[in-house]
């Protein structure tokens, strides 16, 4: 059970990493998808998670970080 944790974890911090490293931290700085470099799914995840948001035209930005 701790390595699907560390696993989860690890992820969820490559996925901030590649937003942070995009700039992708604020409504004005979200980037599309495939800018950022990660899946529609992957975001959509951590969207449910609240990590990151959606803008109406398709861009996401990382909340927490």
């Amino acid at each position: 059970m701790a390595e699907i944790l560390a696993g989860i974890t690890f992820w969820e911090w490559r996925m901030k990493r590649k937003l942070i490293e995009a700039k992708a931290t604020s409504e004005e700085t979200a980037k599309r998808p495939e800018e950022l470099g990660i899946s529609i799914d992957a975001l959509e995840k951590l969207e449910k998670w609240g990590l990151v948001k959606r803008t109406k035209d398709g861009r996401y930005y990382l909340l927490k970080y």
